[in-house]
């Protein structure tokens, strides 16, 4: 029979990477950085001070607990780099932000998030003000600013729902384009959660963008900007920009899920990616998902973030054909690149805001998400410094799911701490500064993004595409005819010689010119049956070269096929070994349970035999206390009986004794009575004398008889001695039988009594 099969539990299939990322063994710490935020009061002592360009001096003030506890020590913290409270926007970004801008244009991924407590400036430097734009503003300035002249032409790329980018040709692009521009935008009507913007409008004209711009762009590619603006509240993802009614607000909206896409890549499903064409484009949808964002008061922060943001922008990069004009339409060529801007809620204690209701659930929520952070960063931590491999618990909460491929290794990491110098947050800026210590220590694999297919094809192609077409232009505008016919060739151009010497013609100088041009001439053609035998050898080496290329080809081809039937042979060899595993492991679990059952069942077995063996060991102890009882009791009953028979015998021979001397008597009597005159009526054969004595008798030797004679030798041959004798035994019979019938009933009551345990016994 065969066992029952359990399907097995299979072990989680290690994610694959994706085929355009090539893993090396270098790794990138994650950068923190510090940014001090000026302060408030300026005659208020500050616990943060900066010691130099990478540390920071914490120093506890009296109203702490650590002061209060007798743990009153300054403590110093190293950083990647130190911003003092005089640094500005621009110089933050070119050092924090800009390198993660560059890699981005150059296929990259980069994760930047502004960490600390609540009031420490995160969304200051995250967003900055229209005058003085943040991180945000001018990555989206550095980045248009760089691809102004390669941008793609509007919806020539369209997300397809699963992290992924189609291309679309020229007629269904333009018919997209037409549909959007059909769509009603949705009427943006304001709650009183929205936050008030500082400068009044996103498009007020006062607004200074960043001019500067990197050259990590490529030249012979085209690009498309799309962005995504979700939030993080209570554990739920919103979309910022999704587009709803006003019954949908009042209701509330679609929280979002996590999903994997083919390259295990997390991405929000349903999350609104919308394209745009300049920094004040993206700004504006920008504005428009801040008036969704969830913000509240709060003793601390009058608009303190209740949510975690995060902006993405995304970049499609397609490379330009070998003329430098139209795409390349292979999918397999486009790159996609993503930089996230994450501006976490600030930690904080409800004994400080004084936070109630709602409030209270949105602080734990955010607790509990950064909480979960740190944990993921000890994590990782500790599995890099002690080799352990613990499993990091991205999955605890959504913010840290989000960004599990950043800490795997696909794209670069940076933090930026904002620490508030004000005396009164010292016990919540000594646990983000110990977490930003850790954090440091914490390396990312470096990964580098390769070009998917190596297309061969010459840089500049692009340019001098654009200075042939220039030049086709002047030529067409000074009336040259056939200058449209003349097609661009981009190939390589080689000068066999020198320039041509400058010289006058004229009649009287044709002789001295030819003399000159004769030997450039001559050198010349010189060069040119050089080329060309230089040319002629080089192509039999090269089609030797080629013939042995071939060679190796056919003989790579083969062993290749060779290497892939032997990969297919052993493949299906791992797949049925794999079965013949899973079924011996479910066969083995089968007989496990089996085995179990068995135990089981000899454990009772066991159990049931010794309850038997103790209840036969009761019997027989009950049975030999029985037969100890009764044989006392039959002991007692027999000296019982023989006292009662003694008794009895004594009794009836002092009845028979009494009743044979009141016969003797009578007979003596009566035989005195009539002696003289009647002959006795019983008489004995001899003669008497007158007077004898009867001899005693055995029974009572107290017993006499007159005349001389016996009572058992009185006539009529009937002796009264062989009477009583007679009747004594009858009587000892008698007695002897009613002795044994009772003990025979006793021992039958008492074996009737033994019977039950017995019975208890063997069952």
């Amino acid at each position: 029979m065969k066992p029952d099969r359990t399907p097995m539990a299979r072990r989680p299939r290690v994610p694959p990477k994706p085929k355009t990322l090539e893993r090396k063994t270098e790794q990138d710490p994650v950068e923190v950085f510090c940014r001090i935020r000026p302060k408030e009061n300026p005659d208020e002592e500050p616990c943060v001070s900066v010691v130099d360009t990478n540390t920071v001096k914490l120093s506890p003030p009296v109203t702490s607990f650590a002061f209060r506890n007798g743990n009153a020590k300054e403590q110093e913290y190293k950083f990647q780099r130190v911003f003092g409270p005089t640094t500005s926007q621009k110089d933050l970004f070119n050092m924090v932000a800009k390198p993660l801008v560059s890699d981005l244009l150059r296929g990259k991924n980069g994760l930047l998030f502004a960490y600390g407590v609540t009031g420490s400036g995160k969304t200051y430097t995250m967003q900055g003000t229209s005058q003085d734009g943040g991180i945000l503003l001018r990555t989206l300035d550095v980045i248009f600013n760089s691809i102004s002249e390669n941008q793609a032409k509007r919806c020539m790329f369209k997300p397809d729902g699963m992290n992924g980018f189609e291309w679309l040709c020229e007629a269904d692009a333009l018919e997209h384009r037409r549909r959007l521009d059909a769509t009603p935008a949705a009427k943006n009507t304001r709650t009183p959660r929205y936050r008030k913007e500082a400068n009044g409008s996103h498009n007020s004209s006062d607004r200074v963008p960043d001019s500067s711009r990197v050259s990590s762009a490529d030249d012979d590619s085209v690009f498309s900007v799309f962005v995504s603006y979700i939030e993080i509240y209570n554990n739920y993802i919103y979309d910022l920009l999704e587009e709803s009614s006003d019954l949908v607000q009042a209701r509330g909206f679609q929280a979002k899920i996590l999903r994997e896409d083919a390259n295990h890549n997390m991405y929000v499903n349903g999350c609104n990616e919308v394209e745009v064409k300049s920094a004040d484009d993206a700004l504006e949808l920008m504005h428009k998902g801040q008036k969704k964002r969830k913000i509240a008061y709060t003793r601390l922060n009058c608009e303190s973030s209740r949510s975690h943001s995060i902006f993405s922008i995304r970049i499609v990069q397609a490379p330009l054909d070998e003329n430098g004009e139209d795409i390349i339409t292979d999918r397999n060529c486009i790159t996609v690149s993503q930089l996230s801007l994450v501006d976490l809620a600030g930690s904080e204690r409800n004994t400080r805001t004084k936070a109630t209701g709602d409030r209270v659930k949105e602080a734990g929520n955010i607790n509990n998400s950064l909480m979960t952070l740190r944990a993921c960063i000890e994590t990782l931590r500790e599995n890099q410094v002690i080799g352990s491999n613990r499993m990091v618990p991205y999955r605890d909460s959504k913010l840290t799911h989000y960004f599990k491929n950043y800490f795997d290794g696909e794209g670069k990491v940076r933090m930026v701490v904002c620490v508030n110098p004000k005396a009164d947050d010292y016990d919540e800026t000594l646990p983000v500064m110990k977490f930003a210590e850790l954090a440091s220590e914490v390396q990312v694999q470096r990964s580098t993004y390769s070009a998917k297919h190596e297309l061969g094809l010459p840089s500049g192609r692009r340019r001098a595409n654009q200075v042939f077409r220039e030049a086709q232009k002047r030529l067409d505008e000074e009336n040259i005819p056939n200058i449209k016919n003349i097609l661009v060739d981009l190939n390589p151009v080689y000068n066999l010689a020198p320039a041509w010497p400058p010289v006058t013609w004229t009649p009287e100088t044709r002789e001295e010119i030819i003399s000159k041009l004769k030997p450039y001439l001559i050198k010349l053609s010189q060069n040119r049956e050089n080329m060309i035998a230089d040319i002629q050898a080089k192509s039999s080496i090269l089609g030797k070269m080629i013939m042995k290329m071939e060679k190796e080809n056919i003989v790579l081809r083969q062993e290749n096929a060779s290497l892939q039937s032997l990969h297919e042979d052993a493949m299906n060899k791992i797949r049925s070994l794999e079965a013949m595993v899973l079924n011996a492991e479910s066969a083995n679990e089968s007989l496990q349970r089996k085995f179990t059952n068995y135990d089981n069942l000899v454990d009772e077995c066991n159990s049931v035999r010794e309850e038997l063996d103790m209840a036969k060991n009761q019997g027989h102890l009950e049975k030999q206390r029985m037969k100890a009882r009764l044989k006392s009791k039959l002991e007692a009953e027999k000296e019982r009986l023989k006292k009662e028979m003694i008794l009895q015998l004594n009794e009836h021979k002092s009845k028979t004794f009494k009743k044979g001397v009141k016969v003797l008597q009578e007979v003596l009597l009566d035989s005195n009575t009539t002696n003289s005159s009647v002959t006795p009526s019983i008489v004995h054969s001899k003669p008497t004398p007158n007077r004898m004595r009867v001899r005693p008798s055995k029974s009572d030797p107290k017993m006499e008889v007159h005349q001389g004679y016996s009572i058992l030798d009185l006539p009529g041959e009937i002796t009264l001695r062989d009477d009583i004798l007679a009747q004594t035994e009858l009587l000892s019979a008698s007695l002897k039988r009613s002795s044994a019938s009772s003990t025979a009933k006793s021992a039958s009551s008492s074996q009737e009594n033994l019977n039950p345990s017995v019975k208890r016994a063997r069952f």
